[in-house]
């Protein structure tokens, strides 16, 4: 696995009858790197979720960190679970077993706040992300648009914010984050409405998993 960039090993139990690998998409708010007096601390939803995960599971978590499109096409051929904000659609689905949703999304465009267009026609899309087959469909149907393919959502961001593009695709929840920090808004309403869930490899973790997301959803512990 050529393109794994890092391993973390989270030590969460002192007894444990197992090790989970977990490959996981960098993208805020559910999994990014903060500055520490010490170096960096990986934090965020997913992170949240993953650290809840080893300690009702009583099993040891390794974190392997991919970019979205190796995640989603390779992540599960090594990895038991893999997590970043994946939205489930029918596509993914066909290779993927997903956990019950533990967050309702969408998916949204980003653009500066001070675009005074009344159309988007450029667009940055992180490649196999849900914007990206968006653009595909739309292409297929003779849409007048332009696209810019990145393997990052800090590409996409960084494409509207130097003006190379007039928007760029995101799921909701990373686009309210970024909002907050950046001179950026949503443009017109939602496009979709979409579930985030975790990829496993196996039924057994699957089994295992479902009832603790059931359990995190109805006391609100889902969130950064």
């Amino acid at each position: 696995m050529k393109n794994v960039l890092l391993i973390i090993i989270l030590l969460f139990m002192s007894i444990s009858f197992g090790i989970i690998k977990v490959g996981i998409a960098l993208t805020e708010p559910y999994a990014y790197f903060e500055e520490v007096n010490d170096g960096y601390l990986l934090k965020g939803i997913d992170i949240n979720l993953i650290k809840m995960l080893s300690k009702d599971l009583n099993e040891k978590v390794e974190i392997y960190i991919y970019n979205f499109s190796d995640l989603i096409e390779n992540g599960l051929k090594e990895m038991d679970m893999i997590i970043g904000g994946i939205h489930i659609t029918d596509e993914r689905k066909k290779h993927i077993k997903f956990t019950i949703p533990y967050l309702t999304t969408g998916l949204v465009i980003l653009e500066l706040k001070d675009n005074e267009k009344s159309e988007i026609k450029s667009f940055a899309v992180k490649n196999d992300s849900t914007g990206y087959k968006t653009v595909l469909k739309w292409k297929k149907y003779g849409k007048d648009i332009i696209y810019t393919v990145y393997e990052t959502n800090e590409e996409c961001l960084n494409a509207v914010l130097s003006k190379k593009v007039d928007g760029a695709f995101f799921d909701l929840v990373n686009a309210i984050y970024l909002m907050k920090k950046h001179p950026v808004k949503i443009y017109k309403e939602p496009l979709t409405k979409n579930d985030v869930g975790i990829g496993v490899k196996t039924k057994d973790l699957l089994e295992k998993i479902n009832p603790l997301i059931l359990k995190y959803r109805r006391e609100n512990l889902i969130g950064e």
